[in-house]
């Protein structure tokens, strides 16, 4: 029994060093038992010399050289694909924040339009003998003022030029302090400076409209756009407050309606 064993296992370790790619050192192969090995085939492969006993032990460093070897590569392995998986959630979180970057600009470019639609929609001057609409509400008698609002409207609207338009509307600001239009030139500004990145003076214009003026029509869209910054910077419960804000201030209106979406995604 114990000679049908060592010639099975002589058999297993024989295969084994046959399919292997290649060979281990002759030095550490032969050990201290005096046995040996020659190198023969076009492979390389390595034919133990010797007793039964020594070819055994021999084939079993070998064995046990190769399983080492192996366990290490696959450690390896197991090591690469744990940094993979992590390098694509890190991949799939940026992703997500993009898009959702991406999907509240969009929703500040639409607003923007918006404005920009009311306006092109206001008379040139108001109607004699007929009630104000209300797109012109706060349209001025003074030419001068309604010129300088307009200039900075079409820098925007026409030109397309919004790096100018945002001097422009500051300049109107500090020009005509108590015009109707001011609320209004703040909102644009808003709308301009974030579409430019700079968040920070973005919210300092909407929190103008929202706080000083606070019969504004453009007030809703303002509280809706600061809340939408505080989401941006990761301030969930700062975004939380200014979209409840739209929603308890302003029902069944469009910026309430984006509030409740932009809520239920925080």
């Amino acid at each position: 029994m114990k000679s049908v064993y060592k010639q099975a296992v002589v058999a297993l370790a024989v295969m084994v060093a046959l399919n292997a790619q290649a060979a281990a050192p002759v030095s550490d192969l032969g050990g201290d038992s005096g046995g040996g090995v020659v190198l023969s085939g076009n492979n390389g492969a390595i034919v133990p010399t010797g007793s039964l006993e020594d070819r055994v032990a021999l084939l079993e460093r070998t064995l046990n050289a190769r399983l080492r070897l192996q366990a290490e590569l696959q450690q390896q392995v197991d090591s690469l694909q744990g940094e993979v998986s992590e390098l694509r959630g890190q991949l799939e979180q940026q992703t997500y924040q993009m898009e959702q970057s991406q999907e509240r600009q969009r929703q500040l470019y639409q607003e923007l339009d918006k404005v920009a639609s009311s306006q092109q929609a206001a008379p040139a001057a108001p109607a004699p003998a007929a009630a104000t609409p209300v797109a012109a509400a706060n349209y001025s008698t003074n030419q001068d003022e309604n010129q300088a609002y307009d200039a900075a409207v079409n820098m925007v609207l026409k030109e397309k030029n919004y790096d100018k338009a945002i001097p422009a509307f500051q300049g109107f600001i500090k020009q005509y302090p108590n015009s109707g239009y001011v609320p209004n030139a703040h909102y644009w500004l808003g709308q301009l400076l974030f579409n430019k990145g700079d968040r920070a003076g973005a919210s300092a214009q909407f929190s103008t409209v929202a706080n000083k003026y606070s019969k504004s029509p453009k007030r809703a869209d303002a509280l809706l756009k600061l809340g939408m910054l505080a989401q941006l910077d990761g301030k969930k419960a700062e975004a939380k407050s200014f979209y409840e804000q739209v929603i308890k201030g302003y029902p069944n209106t469009s910026p309430a309606q984006l509030a409740k979406q932009s809520l239920a995604k925080l």
